[in-house]
């Protein structure tokens, strides 16, 4: 397995959202997440991301547990996207750049992110503009392209494709063909496109 959770809990302000949960996520496999608002998936996926201290259990990349990473290491590997788009300092070209050229992500056998970026629908010219002057569309683009272009062996992927509009939603899924996801969607007809299994919380 890719990624797998043991006896995960995930608390929010003390109080556990989930508990005792497992999952494995085979490489090459989308687990779509879904349950209520407030049930904890945001809070799964920073969990799986090593962004949020555990309460409990252990998370696992290709057999070998988190705390046994380096955290930047654990995070170039499993990468989050979030919901939306931060409103960042510089422009795209600056964000890309400055990932690529981490300690983490020297080496790295990457993508063309403003081709990813182009593929879903975004003008020519956007990755030198900056990024308050973007589209919260054209931001989430974007910063899935950065996070795409990188190949981490994992994403998890916070309701990516909500700032898009259908087209670029059903490319943004297609490039999503072969890669490793934890993926959370509200919407029931996206789960059903791309999910190998589905995931739900509060079930």
């Amino acid at each position: 397995m890719e990624l797998e959770a043991r006896g995960l809990t995930v608390s929010a302000n003390g109080a556990p959202l989930v508990e005792g949960l497992d999952l494995d996520v085979a490489r090459g496999e989308v687990l779509v997440v879904r349950g209520p608002s407030g049930g904890g998936k945001t809070r799964l996926l920073r969990r799986l991301a090593g962004l949020d201290p555990g309460t409990g259990g252990e998370v696992l990349l290709g057999g070998r547990p988190e705390g046994r990473w380096d955290p930047q290491s654990w995070r170039a590997e499993v990468c989050l996207a979030l919901q939306g788009a931060p409103v960042l300092s510089g422009t795209p070209r600056d964000w890309w750049d400055a990932v690529r050229a981490l300690a983490t992500q020297r080496g790295r056998d990457g993508e063309d992110a403003e081709a990813l970026a182009s593929s879903w629908g975004v003008e020519e010219g956007i990755f030198d503009r900056p990024w308050s002057e973007l589209s919260v569309g054209q931001r989430q683009r974007c910063q899935l392209a950065v996070v795409l272009s990188r190949r981490p062996r994992v994403l998890l992927l916070d309701e990516p494709t909500s700032a898009l509009d259908p087209d670029a939603a059903r490319a943004f899924e297609r490039s999503m063909s072969g890669r490793t996801a934890v993926w959370v969607t509200h919407s029931a007809e996206q789960a059903a496109r791309v999910a190998d299994r589905v995931l739900e919380l509060g079930a």
